[in-house]
């Protein structure tokens, strides 16, 4: 099964850490309403658009969805590579 964003978000959090990207995370982990089994960007823009939370931090989600896809995109090239 492919990893949702929220997984991969996940694994950025810390308690102690101050990073922007680290408190985007944190933020998710404490919000029940988060769309966890979606990875499709607009879903995800949305509902953080709409819940009015999260203004100070769509830079940072726009950061980690890209680092998401670039992932995802690297594990599929090597699986695809591992095919042939």
């Amino acid at each position: 099964m492919d990893q949702q964003f929220y997984q991969y978000a996940m694994t950025f959090r810390d308690p102690y850490k101050k990073d922007p990207l680290v408190a985007f995370a944190n933020k998710l982990d404490n919000d029940t309403g988060f769309p966890r089994n979606h990875s499709d960007y607009y879903i995800l823009a949305d509902y953080l658009e709409l819940s009015g939370e999260y203004s100070e931090h769509m830079a940072d989600f726009d950061e980690m969805y890209n680092q998401f896809r670039e992932k995802k995109h690297q594990a599929n090239k090597i699986l695809r590579k591992g095919e042939e």
